[in-house]
Protein backbone atom coordinates (compact mmCIF):
# COMPACT_ATOMS: atom_id res chain seq x y z
CA UNK A 1 0.00 0.00 0.00
CA UNK A 2 1.63 3.65 -1.12
CA UNK A 3 2.20 5.72 2.13
CA UNK A 4 4.66 7.60 3.59
CA UNK A 5 7.82 6.29 5.42
CA UNK A 6 9.89 7.52 8.47
CA UNK A 7 12.77 8.55 6.38
CA UNK A 8 10.29 10.23 3.97
CA UNK A 9 9.71 12.27 7.59
CA UNK A 10 12.97 12.37 8.15
CA UNK A 11 13.62 14.41 4.69
CA UNK A 12 10.64 16.29 4.18
CA UNK A 13 11.37 17.86 7.84
CA UNK A 14 14.69 18.82 7.08
CA UNK A 15 13.10 20.12 3.94
CA UNK A 16 10.52 22.26 6.23
CA UNK A 17 12.96 23.49 8.61
CA UNK A 18 15.53 25.05 6.08
CA UNK A 19 12.21 26.32 4.88
CA UNK A 20 12.62 24.93 1.18
CA UNK A 21 9.71 24.38 -0.30
CA UNK A 22 9.85 23.81 -3.79
CA UNK A 23 12.05 20.57 -2.90
CA UNK A 24 9.37 19.35 -0.06
CA UNK A 25 6.81 19.58 -2.83
CA UNK A 26 8.83 18.06 -5.32
CA UNK A 27 9.64 15.58 -3.33
CA UNK A 28 5.83 14.62 -2.57
CA UNK A 29 5.41 15.15 -6.41
CA UNK A 30 7.83 12.46 -6.70
CA UNK A 31 6.44 9.63 -4.27
CA UNK A 32 5.11 6.53 -5.89
CA UNK A 33 1.15 6.39 -5.21
CA UNK A 34 0.75 9.99 -4.62
CA UNK A 35 -2.44 11.44 -5.35
CA UNK A 36 -1.09 14.74 -6.87
CA UNK A 37 -1.30 17.51 -4.55
CA UNK A 38 2.41 17.92 -4.50
CA UNK A 39 2.68 18.45 -8.47
CA UNK A 40 -0.45 21.17 -7.87
CA UNK A 41 1.39 22.57 -5.21
CA UNK A 42 4.70 23.45 -7.00
CA UNK A 43 2.80 25.33 -9.69
CA UNK A 44 1.77 27.67 -6.79
CA UNK A 45 5.02 28.47 -5.20
CA UNK A 46 6.89 28.92 -8.62
CA UNK A 47 3.71 30.71 -10.15
CA UNK A 48 4.57 28.59 -13.59
CA UNK A 49 1.12 27.54 -14.76
CA UNK A 50 -2.31 29.14 -14.85
CA UNK A 51 -3.80 26.89 -12.12
CA UNK A 52 -0.72 28.21 -9.69
CA UNK A 53 -1.29 32.00 -11.02
CA UNK A 54 -4.88 31.86 -10.47
CA UNK A 55 -4.65 30.61 -7.05
CA UNK A 56 -2.16 33.13 -6.31
CA UNK A 57 -3.99 35.96 -7.49
CA UNK A 58 -7.24 34.77 -6.26
CA UNK A 59 -5.67 34.54 -2.85
CA UNK A 60 -4.06 37.91 -2.69
CA UNK A 61 -7.49 39.31 -4.49
CA UNK A 62 -9.05 37.71 -1.29
CA UNK A 63 -6.30 39.34 1.27
CA UNK A 64 -6.66 43.15 -0.63
CA UNK A 65 -10.41 43.14 0.15
CA UNK A 66 -9.82 42.73 3.75
CA UNK A 67 -7.28 45.76 3.75
CA UNK A 68 -3.88 43.14 4.09
CA UNK A 69 -1.16 43.79 1.12
CA UNK A 70 1.46 41.20 1.15
CA UNK A 71 4.88 41.27 -0.79
CA UNK A 72 6.66 38.62 -2.28
CA UNK A 73 8.43 37.70 0.63
CA UNK A 74 5.83 37.74 2.92
CA UNK A 75 3.91 35.42 0.71
CA UNK A 76 6.73 33.36 0.65
CA UNK A 77 6.46 32.95 4.73
CA UNK A 78 3.26 32.31 4.62
CA UNK A 79 3.90 29.54 1.84
CA UNK A 80 6.59 28.34 4.04
CA UNK A 81 4.28 28.26 7.58
CA UNK A 82 1.94 26.35 5.41
CA UNK A 83 4.24 23.99 4.34
CA UNK A 84 5.13 23.54 8.31
CA UNK A 85 1.15 23.01 9.65
CA UNK A 86 0.78 20.40 6.22
CA UNK A 87 3.92 18.80 7.85
CA UNK A 88 2.54 18.23 11.15
CA UNK A 89 -0.76 16.94 9.78
CA UNK A 90 1.24 13.76 7.83
CA UNK A 91 3.06 13.52 11.35
CA UNK A 92 -0.16 13.35 12.64
CA UNK A 93 -1.37 10.84 10.23
CA UNK A 94 2.06 8.96 10.18
CA UNK A 95 1.44 8.64 14.59
CA UNK A 96 -2.02 7.27 14.11
CA UNK A 97 -1.04 4.16 12.09
CA UNK A 98 -1.79 5.82 8.95
CA UNK A 99 0.99 5.63 6.20
CA UNK A 100 -1.33 6.17 3.09
CA UNK A 101 -3.34 9.20 4.55
CA UNK A 102 0.12 10.60 5.61
CA UNK A 103 0.70 10.27 1.93
CA UNK A 104 -2.37 11.36 0.74
CA UNK A 105 -3.81 13.99 3.15
CA UNK A 106 -7.76 13.97 3.63
CA UNK A 107 -9.00 16.73 2.20
CA UNK A 108 -10.33 18.32 5.50
CA UNK A 109 -6.58 18.27 6.66
CA UNK A 110 -5.36 20.01 4.05
CA UNK A 111 -8.02 22.48 4.18
CA UNK A 112 -7.56 22.94 7.75
CA UNK A 113 -3.79 23.73 7.16
CA UNK A 114 -4.89 26.44 5.05
CA UNK A 115 -7.29 27.68 7.11
CA UNK A 116 -4.80 27.83 10.19
CA UNK A 117 -2.22 29.58 7.78
CA UNK A 118 -4.75 32.35 6.13
CA UNK A 119 -6.12 33.07 9.44
CA UNK A 120 -2.94 33.47 11.32
CA UNK A 121 -1.90 36.30 8.75
CA UNK A 122 -5.87 37.33 9.29
CA UNK A 123 -7.19 36.53 6.04
CA UNK A 124 -10.42 35.05 5.03
CA UNK A 125 -9.91 31.54 4.56
CA UNK A 126 -11.74 31.56 1.41
CA UNK A 127 -8.81 32.79 -0.23
CA UNK A 128 -8.09 29.38 -0.75
CA UNK A 129 -9.29 28.60 -4.13
CA UNK A 130 -11.60 25.44 -3.66
CA UNK A 131 -12.52 26.46 -0.56
CA UNK A 132 -16.03 27.58 -1.20
CA UNK A 133 -16.57 24.73 -3.48
CA UNK A 134 -15.43 22.01 -0.92
CA UNK A 135 -17.80 23.41 1.75
CA UNK A 136 -20.63 23.25 -0.88
CA UNK A 137 -19.81 19.97 -1.44
CA UNK A 138 -20.30 18.78 2.14
CA UNK A 139 -23.33 20.51 2.29
CA UNK A 140 -24.87 18.69 -0.66
CA UNK A 141 -23.33 15.06 -0.14
CA UNK A 142 -21.05 15.07 3.05
CA UNK A 143 -17.41 14.53 3.44
CA UNK A 144 -17.62 12.05 0.99
CA UNK A 145 -18.51 14.16 -1.81
CA UNK A 146 -15.90 16.79 -0.46
CA UNK A 147 -13.57 13.92 -1.36
CA UNK A 148 -14.31 13.42 -4.80
CA UNK A 149 -14.66 16.66 -5.67
CA UNK A 150 -10.77 17.22 -4.19
CA UNK A 151 -10.11 14.30 -6.27
CA UNK A 152 -11.37 15.58 -9.05
CA UNK A 153 -9.54 18.92 -8.49
CA UNK A 154 -6.34 17.14 -8.79
CA UNK A 155 -6.80 15.30 -11.94
CA UNK A 156 -4.07 17.08 -14.28
CA UNK A 157 -4.89 14.88 -17.12
CA UNK A 158 -6.40 15.86 -20.51
CA UNK A 159 -5.10 19.11 -20.38
CA UNK A 160 -7.15 19.83 -16.72
CA UNK A 161 -10.30 19.38 -19.12
CA UNK A 162 -12.20 17.36 -16.70
CA UNK A 163 -11.95 19.19 -14.03
CA UNK A 164 -12.55 22.80 -15.28
CA UNK A 165 -15.80 21.63 -17.12
CA UNK A 166 -16.69 19.61 -14.09
CA UNK A 167 -15.96 22.14 -10.98
CA UNK A 168 -17.99 24.96 -13.02
CA UNK A 169 -21.23 23.06 -13.75
CA UNK A 170 -21.12 21.59 -9.99
CA UNK A 171 -20.96 25.33 -9.24
CA UNK A 172 -23.53 26.69 -11.09
CA UNK A 173 -25.60 23.66 -10.70
CA UNK A 174 -25.23 20.77 -8.36
CA UNK A 175 -23.77 22.63 -5.52
CA UNK A 176 -25.46 26.36 -6.04
CA UNK A 177 -26.98 26.59 -2.55
CA UNK A 178 -28.52 29.55 -0.30
CA UNK A 179 -24.76 29.52 1.46
CA UNK A 180 -22.76 29.65 -2.07
CA UNK A 181 -22.87 32.86 -3.77
CA UNK A 182 -22.14 31.22 -7.48
CA UNK A 183 -22.39 33.72 -9.48
CA UNK A 184 -19.60 35.70 -7.33
CA UNK A 185 -17.52 32.85 -6.75
CA UNK A 186 -16.99 31.95 -10.34
CA UNK A 187 -16.66 35.47 -11.67
CA UNK A 188 -14.14 36.41 -8.96
CA UNK A 189 -12.23 32.62 -10.49
CA UNK A 190 -12.49 34.20 -14.06
CA UNK A 191 -10.97 37.63 -13.25
CA UNK A 192 -8.07 35.63 -11.48
CA UNK A 193 -7.89 33.53 -14.10
CA UNK A 194 -7.77 36.30 -16.47
CA UNK A 195 -4.90 38.13 -14.90
CA UNK A 196 -3.59 34.75 -14.56
CA UNK A 197 -2.60 34.69 -18.49
CA UNK A 198 -0.21 37.56 -18.17
CA UNK A 199 1.35 36.19 -15.23
CA UNK A 200 5.47 35.57 -15.34
CA UNK A 201 6.75 32.99 -12.71
CA UNK A 202 8.39 33.92 -9.98
CA UNK A 203 11.98 31.79 -10.58
CA UNK A 204 13.67 34.51 -12.89
CA UNK A 205 15.22 37.01 -9.64
CA UNK A 206 15.99 39.60 -12.88
CA UNK A 207 12.38 40.26 -14.27
CA UNK A 208 9.15 40.77 -11.89
CA UNK A 209 6.18 41.72 -12.95
CA UNK A 210 3.91 40.47 -15.69
CA UNK A 211 4.28 39.51 -19.33
CA UNK A 212 2.85 42.98 -20.58
CA UNK A 213 4.35 44.99 -17.92
CA UNK A 214 7.35 44.42 -15.71
CA UNK A 215 10.52 45.59 -14.17
CA UNK A 216 13.42 44.49 -15.69
CA UNK A 217 17.31 44.26 -13.62
CA UNK A 218 20.72 45.02 -15.16
CA UNK A 219 23.75 43.09 -13.87
CA UNK A 220 25.90 45.38 -15.22
CA UNK A 221 24.90 48.69 -14.46
CA UNK A 222 22.76 47.15 -11.51
CA UNK A 223 19.68 49.23 -12.53
CA UNK A 224 16.12 48.62 -12.88
CA UNK A 225 13.93 49.60 -15.84
CA UNK A 226 10.25 49.70 -15.88
CA UNK A 227 8.77 47.64 -19.39
CA UNK A 228 5.67 48.04 -20.71
CA UNK A 229 4.87 45.74 -23.71
CA UNK A 230 1.13 46.82 -24.75
CA UNK A 231 1.78 48.31 -27.86
CA UNK A 232 3.66 47.34 -30.75
CA UNK A 233 6.91 49.18 -29.25
CA UNK A 234 7.69 48.31 -26.16
CA UNK A 235 8.32 51.42 -23.66
CA UNK A 236 10.77 51.72 -20.75
CA UNK A 237 11.77 54.26 -18.24
CA UNK A 238 14.44 54.03 -15.21
CA UNK A 239 12.92 53.11 -11.77
CA UNK A 240 13.80 55.65 -9.36
CA UNK A 241 11.06 55.55 -6.94
CA UNK A 242 12.93 54.41 -3.61
CA UNK A 243 10.29 52.36 -1.69
CA UNK A 244 9.93 50.72 -5.56
CA UNK A 245 13.10 49.69 -5.74
CA UNK A 246 13.68 49.04 -1.95
CA UNK A 247 10.59 46.08 -2.83
CA UNK A 248 11.66 44.73 -6.17
CA UNK A 249 15.60 44.61 -4.47
CA UNK A 250 14.32 42.41 -1.55
CA UNK A 251 12.00 40.41 -4.14
CA UNK A 252 15.22 39.74 -6.26
CA UNK A 253 17.16 38.71 -3.19
CA UNK A 254 14.44 36.05 -2.22
CA UNK A 255 14.47 34.86 -5.63
CA UNK A 256 18.32 34.47 -5.34
CA UNK A 257 17.82 32.73 -2.04
CA UNK A 258 15.12 30.42 -3.54
CA UNK A 259 17.50 29.30 -6.30
CA UNK A 260 19.94 28.66 -3.94
CA UNK A 261 17.71 26.73 -1.89
CA UNK A 262 16.44 24.35 -4.88
CA UNK A 263 19.84 22.89 -5.35
CA UNK A 264 20.35 21.98 -1.80
CA UNK A 265 18.74 18.30 -1.79
CA UNK A 266 18.64 16.35 1.85
CA UNK A 267 21.84 13.33 0.80
CA UNK A 268 19.34 11.28 1.16
CA UNK A 269 17.01 12.12 -1.42
CA UNK A 270 16.15 9.65 -3.35
CA UNK A 271 15.11 12.00 -6.21
CA UNK A 272 18.38 14.38 -6.26
CA UNK A 273 19.24 12.79 -9.36
CA UNK A 274 16.08 13.75 -10.86
CA UNK A 275 14.80 16.90 -12.49
CA UNK A 276 12.67 18.52 -10.34
CA UNK A 277 9.12 17.82 -11.42
CA UNK A 278 7.97 20.45 -14.10
CA UNK A 279 4.32 21.95 -13.44
CA UNK A 280 2.08 20.35 -15.47
CA UNK A 281 0.93 22.17 -18.78
CA UNK A 282 -2.42 23.01 -18.99
CA UNK A 283 -5.34 23.94 -21.49
CA UNK A 284 -5.42 27.27 -19.58
CA UNK A 285 -1.62 28.28 -19.76
CA UNK A 286 -0.19 30.51 -22.38
CA UNK A 287 2.53 28.69 -24.53
CA UNK A 288 2.29 25.02 -25.09
CA UNK A 289 5.61 23.28 -25.02
CA UNK A 290 6.04 21.94 -28.21
CA UNK A 291 3.63 21.77 -31.70
CA UNK A 292 1.95 18.47 -30.65
CA UNK A 293 0.73 20.20 -27.91
CA UNK A 294 -0.33 22.83 -29.60
CA UNK A 295 -2.59 20.92 -31.84
CA UNK A 296 -4.11 18.80 -28.48
CA UNK A 297 -4.80 22.00 -27.34
CA UNK A 298 -6.52 23.52 -30.80
CA UNK A 299 -8.65 19.99 -30.68
CA UNK A 300 -9.84 20.34 -27.22
CA UNK A 301 -10.69 24.19 -26.61
CA UNK A 302 -13.25 23.34 -29.23
CA UNK A 303 -15.53 21.88 -26.91
CA UNK A 304 -15.03 24.57 -24.00
CA UNK A 305 -14.18 27.92 -26.41
CA UNK A 306 -18.03 29.22 -26.08
CA UNK A 307 -19.64 30.69 -23.03
CA UNK A 308 -22.68 27.83 -23.44
CA UNK A 309 -20.04 25.41 -21.78
CA UNK A 310 -19.27 24.88 -18.51
CA UNK A 311 -15.78 26.31 -18.16
CA UNK A 312 -16.01 29.16 -19.95
CA UNK A 313 -15.67 32.66 -18.06
CA UNK A 314 -19.51 34.02 -19.40
CA UNK A 315 -21.28 30.70 -18.85
CA UNK A 316 -23.00 32.35 -15.76
CA UNK A 317 -24.17 35.28 -17.73
CA UNK A 318 -25.02 33.03 -20.41
CA UNK A 319 -27.05 30.81 -18.74
CA UNK A 320 -28.77 34.14 -17.03
CA UNK A 321 -29.84 34.72 -20.13
CA UNK A 322 -30.82 31.42 -21.67
CA UNK A 323 -33.28 31.47 -18.43
CA UNK A 324 -34.76 35.00 -19.52
CA UNK A 325 -35.13 33.88 -22.89
CA UNK A 326 -37.00 30.76 -21.82
CA UNK A 327 -39.68 32.77 -19.60
CA UNK A 328 -40.12 35.03 -22.58
CA UNK A 329 -40.55 32.25 -24.37
CA UNK A 330 -43.27 30.99 -21.96
CA UNK A 331 -45.06 34.54 -22.63
CA UNK A 332 -45.14 34.65 -25.58
CA UNK A 333 -46.68 31.06 -25.62
CA UNK A 334 -43.41 29.52 -27.76
CA UNK A 335 -41.26 26.56 -27.54
CA UNK A 336 -37.88 27.30 -27.69
CA UNK A 337 -36.10 26.96 -31.06
CA UNK A 338 -32.84 28.04 -33.05
CA UNK A 339 -34.55 31.77 -32.63
CA UNK A 340 -33.83 31.51 -28.85
CA UNK A 341 -30.30 30.25 -29.13
CA UNK A 342 -29.57 33.15 -31.48
CA UNK A 343 -31.36 35.59 -28.81
CA UNK A 344 -29.48 34.09 -26.03
CA UNK A 345 -26.28 34.31 -27.76
CA UNK A 346 -26.92 38.17 -28.63
CA UNK A 347 -28.30 38.98 -24.72
CA UNK A 348 -24.90 37.27 -23.97
CA UNK A 349 -22.84 39.65 -25.92
CA UNK A 350 -25.07 42.70 -25.05
CA UNK A 351 -24.80 42.40 -21.60
CA UNK A 352 -21.05 41.70 -21.71
CA UNK A 353 -20.28 44.64 -23.68
CA UNK A 354 -22.37 47.09 -21.43
CA UNK A 355 -20.83 45.99 -18.66
CA UNK A 356 -23.39 43.79 -16.71
CA UNK A 357 -22.14 41.38 -14.54
CA UNK A 358 -25.17 39.36 -14.29
CA UNK A 359 -28.55 39.01 -16.14
CA UNK A 360 -31.82 39.38 -14.10
CA UNK A 361 -35.03 40.04 -15.94
CA UNK A 362 -34.94 39.48 -20.01
CA UNK A 363 -38.40 41.60 -21.94
CA UNK A 364 -39.68 43.40 -24.41
CA UNK A 365 -40.08 46.97 -24.62
CA UNK A 366 -44.10 47.59 -24.62
CA UNK A 367 -45.92 50.00 -27.36
CA UNK A 368 -45.11 53.63 -27.11
CA UNK A 369 -44.47 56.57 -29.09
CA UNK A 370 -40.88 55.73 -30.46
CA UNK A 371 -41.58 52.09 -30.98
CA UNK A 372 -43.99 49.46 -31.61
CA UNK A 373 -43.85 46.71 -29.11
CA UNK A 374 -41.09 43.91 -29.33
CA UNK A 375 -39.15 46.33 -31.32
CA UNK A 376 -36.75 45.98 -28.71
CA UNK A 377 -35.33 43.41 -26.12
CA UNK A 378 -33.69 44.73 -23.43
CA UNK A 379 -31.26 42.63 -20.57
CA UNK A 380 -31.61 44.23 -16.78
CA UNK A 381 -28.97 44.08 -14.03
CA UNK A 382 -31.26 44.69 -10.77
CA UNK A 383 -35.01 45.58 -9.76
CA UNK A 384 -36.05 47.70 -12.92
CA UNK A 385 -37.80 49.68 -10.14
CA UNK A 386 -34.90 50.65 -9.04
CA UNK A 387 -33.43 53.62 -10.29
CA UNK A 388 -29.74 51.64 -9.88
CA UNK A 389 -30.13 48.96 -12.21
CA UNK A 390 -28.53 48.20 -15.37
CA UNK A 391 -29.70 47.90 -18.64
CA UNK A 392 -29.15 47.69 -22.30
CA UNK A 393 -30.90 47.05 -25.37
CA UNK A 394 -31.15 45.56 -28.80
CA UNK A 395 -33.36 45.40 -32.02
CA UNK A 396 -35.17 41.88 -31.76
CA UNK A 397 -35.04 40.93 -35.04
CA UNK A 398 -31.06 41.26 -34.89
CA UNK A 399 -30.80 39.38 -31.32
CA UNK A 400 -32.71 36.49 -33.02
CA UNK A 401 -31.02 36.47 -36.72
CA UNK A 402 -27.81 36.84 -35.59
CA UNK A 403 -26.15 33.54 -35.80
CA UNK A 404 -24.69 31.86 -32.25
CA UNK A 405 -21.48 31.72 -33.92
CA UNK A 406 -21.23 35.36 -34.75
CA UNK A 407 -22.51 36.68 -31.71
CA UNK A 408 -19.52 34.15 -29.48
CA UNK A 409 -17.05 35.59 -31.48
CA UNK A 410 -18.19 39.20 -30.87
CA UNK A 411 -17.90 38.31 -27.40
CA UNK A 412 -14.23 36.91 -27.44
CA UNK A 413 -13.49 40.34 -29.06
CA UNK A 414 -14.95 42.33 -26.41
CA UNK A 415 -13.25 39.97 -23.38
CA UNK A 416 -10.29 40.38 -25.05
CA UNK A 417 -10.06 43.83 -25.23
CA UNK A 418 -11.34 44.08 -21.37
CA UNK A 419 -8.60 42.02 -20.20
CA UNK A 420 -5.92 43.82 -22.03
CA UNK A 421 -7.04 46.84 -20.27
CA UNK A 422 -7.71 45.48 -16.79
CA UNK A 423 -4.28 43.75 -17.18
CA UNK A 424 -2.60 46.54 -17.92
CA UNK A 425 -4.31 48.65 -15.34
CA UNK A 426 -3.36 45.92 -12.87
CA UNK A 427 0.44 45.95 -13.49
CA UNK A 428 0.98 49.21 -14.18
CA UNK A 429 -0.14 49.64 -10.98
CA UNK A 430 0.95 46.70 -8.89
CA UNK A 431 2.66 44.56 -10.87
CA UNK A 432 6.94 46.08 -10.48
CA UNK A 433 6.46 47.03 -7.14
CA UNK A 434 4.69 43.58 -5.72
CA UNK A 435 6.05 40.99 -7.87
CA UNK A 436 4.65 38.09 -8.31
CA UNK A 437 2.05 37.20 -5.41
CA UNK A 438 2.44 34.01 -4.74
CA UNK A 439 0.88 32.60 -1.48
CA UNK A 440 2.29 28.78 -1.18
CA UNK A 441 -0.19 26.28 -1.70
Amino acid sequence: MPGLTQDDLRILSAYAREENRELYWNYLAHKDGNDGYGLLALGVVRNDNAPGATANIFADNRAREGGIRMSEREWNQFGVDLMRHDLDERRGQMNAGRPDLALNLPVRDVQDVHDRSFQAHQIDPNAWTPREFLQAARRHGGEGEAEQAWTMMLDNTALGLSRMRTTSWDTMHTYNDQELDATAYMGHMAGARTLATQALPNTNPDRIGAVSSYALYDARSKQWTQVISTGEMPTSQPIRDADQLRELNDTRQLRLERQELRREFHPDDPYRNLPIVRSPYLLSDNTPSNAQEQATQVAAAVSVATPDQPGHPRFALHQQCSAGVDALDRQLGRQPDQSSACMTASLTTLAAANGLDRVDHVFLNKDGSDAQAGQYVFVVQGDPKNPAHLRAHMPTDQAVTTPVETSFRELAQIDQRQQLQQQTLAQQQEAPTHGARTLGV
